[in-house]
């Protein structure tokens, strides 16, 4: 009997057992079930709060205040720039209270529905470093968004005038996603107008930077027999040249003094010496080509130093030519001849009009 009791008593606390684990296990999915729930709700508000901003373009007003545009890198076509992006517009609803937003804050207000016009950088090389942000809303329901960021932007270069050239940087930016319809830049601006110390030593700028929109079409991203999907494009452009001081003292004025001391080779009177000394200022020049081939990325086409480079491999090698030809006329006595003498005045002159040359062809490129 007590036999029995027990056995009783064990099925009874394994029942027990069995219902409480059955209480806890779906305990255990509800809590899984419900928390995911959140979420949903603050997607659909930004969801609902991009809705509703395409369904009227949102016009977006951006400037730009440069701190500084420096390390520009000739061979890379590319320099760097250090400043604040600034964008202004009027959002239609009162999702997020007015108040400042900062860093982490921005992201956070963003989940609970702040829309923020995402701005690509087409001309960036790498990734676009953010060093502070702020959102700010007013009463009236303006946003501007502000952000510090650095980044390294490529740019199209002309080195025919090299180094006497002028070149344009320019900063391209772009809506990532949204097109015309949905997105317009309204209004552009750049600061400072003078940059002064903020631009690299090696340049010196020529105008105001200026900023214009334009549009932008795409045809990859319209579907088959609809017209080209349209972006609004803002390109800011500083018109700079280079500061050619160091060039001209450094490179030119020696590679000069060099054409003008192979002449000498005329005034010598034994051959070997006149061979000698035509070969040592040709290895010199050897020297100061590649000396711009650092600088320079590979072109298609010769700059103005590289110009000047080949005229003188050509100015000492037709000395090296006629001081030859001289040697196999006049074998006997070819220290004074009636060619060397012609050629004492020749070659001065041939200088003066190639240099002539040079810089007409220059200042027609």
């Amino acid at each position: 009997m007590w036999d029995r009791h027990l056995s009783n008593l064990a099925s009874w606390l394994f029942i027990t057992s069995l219902l409480c684990m059955a209480n806890v296990h779906a305990n255990v999915h509800v809590n899984v079930n419900v928390s995911p729930r959140l979420e949903p709700t603050a997607a659909s508000q930004v969801t609902n709060t991009d809705s509703s901003a395409q369904q009227q373009a949102t016009h977006v007003e951006i400037s730009l205040h440069i701190n500084k545009l420096y390390q520009v890198e000739t061979k890379n076509e590319s320099f760097k720039i250090d400043a604040y992006l600034v964008m202004r517009w009027h959002k239609p609803d009162n999702t997020i209270e007015p108040g400042v937003f900062e860093n982490i804050q921005v992201q956070q207000a963003r989940q609970f529905g702040l829309w923020l016009p995402v701005i690509e950088f087409i001309n960036v090389l790498g990734r676009r470093e953010i060093a502070n942000q702020r959102v700010t809303i007013s009463s009236d329901n303006w946003v501007e968004y502000n952000e510090r960021f650095t980044t390294t932007f490529t740019t199209d270069m002309d080195f025919r005038q090299f180094p006497f050239d002028q070149q344009t940087f320019s900063v391209l930016m772009e809506p990532f996603t949204y097109d015309e319809r949905q997105l317009v830049i309204s209004k552009a601006q750049v600061f400072p107008k003078v940059l002064g110390n903020a631009l690299d030593g090696q340049w010196s700028q020529l105008s105001a930077p200026q900023a214009s929109v334009s549009r932008q079409s795409y045809s990859h991203l319209s579907n088959n027999g609809e017209p080209d999907v349209n972006f609004s494009r803002l390109t800011i452009a500083v018109d700079v040249a280079r500061k050619s001081d160091f060039y001209i003292w450094q490179f030119i004025l020696p590679l000069t003094l060099i054409i003008i001391a192979s002449w000498a080779v005329f005034w010598i009177a034994g051959f070997g010496e006149r061979l000698g000394t035509s070969f040592t200022l040709m290895l010199t020049v050897v020297a100061y080509n590649f000396y711009t081939g650092n600088l320079l990325p590979h072109l298609p086409y010769t700059t103005l130093i590289e110009r000047l480079v080949i005229f003188s491999y050509v100015s000492i090698f037709a000395a090296i030519l006629l001081i030859v030809i001289n040697r196999v006329r006049h074998p006997e006595n070819s220290a004074n001849t009636r060619l060397i003498k012609t050629c004492r005045y020749l070659f001065p002159i041939g200088f003066i009009l190639m240099m002539a040359l040079l810089i007409w062809w220059n200042q027609n490129l």
